[in-house]
């Protein structure tokens, strides 16, 4: 009995979660670079998918805000570590072209990579300027371009307590736990 309340109680805060996301304007607003400072899935093992895209042709967001968007929709619950580490992930993948065509949206948008893209047009979230997580997703993003080494080449994560652990996190080597994700590179064990 207390173990069907608790999955209730969990089930209405992922309800309560998707449905104030639903809230949020259509209308994307891009972001000006000048206003942030430069301050601090699941796939499976094997050959990389077919460049399959799930909304590429339809998003008009910068490169930037598509990844602080993806950033903050992956890690807006954890630690600005959480969210240099989910920002190192996307990088990580575009330079080895892990799962990607190399650029952000080819990363991002790549069907079955990334959560918040899965069933999602990225046009019904939009970027507010004044909220300080979304900030703080940007800023992540923005540092990690410098190349700095946040999760030892991670190119996966996850996160356990949220999902049954995927194929490939048992057999690629654990680098990281940060927060609620686990991260990974693609070595093996």
């Amino acid at each position: 009995m207390k173990r069907n309340q608790t999955l209730l109680s969990f089930i209405l805060i992922i309800g309560i979660e998707t449905f104030s996301l639903c809230l949020i304007p259509v209308s994307p607003t891009h972001v000006n670079s000048a206003d942030i400072a430069w301050v601090l899935s699941s796939s499976t093992l094997g050959s990389p998918l077919p460049l399959e895209m799930t909304h590429l042709k339809d998003s008009t967001h910068s490169d930037d805000t598509l990844a602080a968007l993806t950033i903050y929709l992956e890690a807006r619950g954890e630690s600005f570590a959480g969210k240099l580490a989910v920002a190192a992930v996307i990088r990580n993948r575009m330079t080895h072209k892990y799962h990607s065509d190399g650029t952000v949206k080819g990363t991002v948008l790549r069907a079955k990579q990334f959560e918040p893209w899965m069933g999602r047009n990225p046009e019904e979230v939009k970027f507010d300027q004044t909220n300080r997580i979304m900030q703080e997703s940007l800023l992540a993003w923005r540092l990690v371009q410098d190349g700095r080494k946040v999760v030892d080449g991670a190119v996966l994560f996850y996160n356990p307590q949220l999902v049954k652990t995927p194929r490939w996190a048992q057999v690629n080597r654990k680098v990281a736990k940060i927060g609620g994700h686990e991260f990974f590179n693609k070595h093996t064990i």
